[in-house]
């Protein structure tokens, strides 16, 4: 079962995962897990490509769909192609971003019931919206949904508060209830560090963008109070743990 999630997690979510990511998702300790990648990855049930963006990623392996797992969650054959050409000609300046969004997407998939995940990548948002941002996820999980943004320390805060008014602005405007209809509206913000995150407080002037380190994102339930907004801190509401 835990293969078949690690699959559709694929499929559905995520292009490609590192070794720690699968380990969440199979729920095992690092030795077993990989010994499930090697037999996985020999019965062609994943793939892997090796990063090269800096030496200290260097033969890093992240892991997607072999042919063999494709085809196990019902794509076509012909498809494959242009899925594995999609993994191996992306880029690698965007690789650190991407897969820190896909923490973001894997915590709520294995901490609640996720109903549905839109990606900054989708055509959803160039089709259905125009508010000036295109965001790095939408998430709706048991019956709240949220943006997503994470940010990786390399923006400027012009530029964020820029992100952030739009934000507002396309919430005002009734167009979030017209895309989303009773769905709260929330921005979820994932900054690198504390200090970060007191540099951009004044950049909003509204209690629905939290701020939240990434590292304690991870670390604590989803559940957990660390939300930090313009009047207080928070934790998510509504949140149940997955039944898997």
């Amino acid at each position: 079962m835990r293969h078949i999630l690690l699959f559709r997690i694929f499929r559905d979510h995520c292009l490609f995962l590192t070794r720690g990511q699968i380990e969440r998702v199979l729920t095992l300790a690092t030795r077993p897990t990989n010994k499930e990648l090697h037999w996985l990855l020999s019965e062609k049930y994943l793939a892997r490509r090796y990063r090269a963006d800096t030496y200290g990623h260097f033969q890093t392996p992240v892991y997607y769909l072999g042919t063999l797992g494709w085809h196990m969650v019902g794509n076509l054959a012909d498809d494959y192609k242009e899925y594995r050409l999609r993994i191996l000609q992306r880029a690698e300046r965007q690789m650190e971003h991407t897969l820190s969004i896909y923490d973001v997407v894997l915590k709520f998939i294995m901490e609640s019931n996720v109903k549905r995940i839109i990606d900054g990548e989708d055509k959803f948002w160039q089709d259905a919206i125009d508010f000036g941002n295109l965001p790095d996820g939408w998430i709706q999980f048991n019956e709240n949904g949220a943006f997503i943004e994470v940010d990786r320390g390399t923006e400027r805060p012009i530029v964020l508060k820029k992100k952030f008014e739009n934000y507002i602005k396309f919430y005002e405007s009734g167009s979030y209830a017209n895309l989303f209809p009773e769905r709260v509206f929330k921005v979820l913000v994932f900054m690198t560090n504390e200090e970060r995150i007191e540099s951009l407080q004044e950049t909003t002037t509204s209690d629905d963008i939290w701020f939240c380190t990434m590292k304690e994102f991870l670390k604590e339930p989803l559940n957990h109070a660390h939300w930090f907004a313009l009047r207080g801190f928070y934790a998510l509401s509504a949140v149940s743990k997955k039944e898997v």
